[in-house]
């Protein structure tokens, strides 16, 4: 076992000791879903997963439905099981998280797909948003952090600082055909606030309007886009410049 693996699996058994999670519906603090939220989880390193895994399963709103350790077991995984949130480390025996990303969402569009990576490196940050990710788990990240990223994925909000995200869109330029011109004036303003790195509570609060009217523009700029998520949707609008042509 390596030495990072070592770590990780020690951070983890530290944060459930030191740092009690909260066992109570997390869906009910924002008034949404009260569904179980199921996780498949795509790692090599076996006693890191299986933690993890305990982890989650330690929570009453989440679910770990299978554990896999390579690319092609993610995949059939996610055909069985059809989950709500993926957690995929970048780098697998038989592949690269980034490179399995687009089949994994063709396979199952509506889920949420997380990438854990010791690397901030912006070329494969930016190729995971490009393909589709939710957002990133750095590799290392406490428990309690991580229970938090896997509810944020799995009530569709982006999981990245605002300071990652602002590097990684400055690197995108413009490329492709244009997108974006059914966007209604309410939805570039949604999508501008989106860029500014806005929660769905950023979001409420800045259009005056309730959370689920910001969730249902969000869905539409997204449905509008053809992005399986909003880093994917922010990835969009920066690369093609479509606010910058708002009328």
């Amino acid at each position: 076992m390596s030495s990072d693996a070592y770590n990780n699996l020690h951070n983890m058994h530290e944060d459930l000791h030191e740092h009690p999670f909260d066992r109570g519906p997390a869906a009910n603090h924002n008034g949404r879903r009260h569904r179980t939220v199921r996780v498949v989880i795509v790692d090599d390193h076996l006693l890191v997963a299986d933690s993890i895994a305990a982890a989650l399963d330690a929570q009453e709103d989440l679910t770990v439905v299978e554990v896999a350790n390579t690319c092609a077991q993610g995949l059939a995984a996610v055909g069985r099981h059809n989950p709500d949130v993926l957690l995929l480390d970048q780098r697998l025996p038989d592949g690269l998280g980034t490179d399995l990303l687009p089949t994994l969402l063709d396979r199952c569009p509506s889920m949420k797909v997380l990438l854990v990576t010791a690397s901030d490196s912006d070329d494969v940050l930016t190729r995971a948003i490009e393909a589709g990710a939710a957002g990133f788990i750095p590799k290392g990240e406490r428990a309690a952090n991580l229970v938090r990223a896997v509810r944020a994925a799995a009530d569709d909000e982006a999981v990245i600082t605002v300071e990652t995200m602002r590097r990684v869109m400055g690197r995108m330029g413009r490329r492709g055909h244009k997108a974006g011109d059914d966007l209604t004036a309410r939805e570039r303003e949604v999508l501008q606030l989106l860029v500014d790195g806005k929660s769905t509570a950023g979001l409420a609060a800045a259009l005056v309007v309730s959370q689920a009217t910001a969730r249902n523009h969000v869905q539409s700029i997204m449905r509008k886009l053809g992005a399986h998520s909003r880093l994917e949707a922010v990835a969009i609008a920066t690369r093609q410049n479509i606010l910058a042509d708002a009328p």
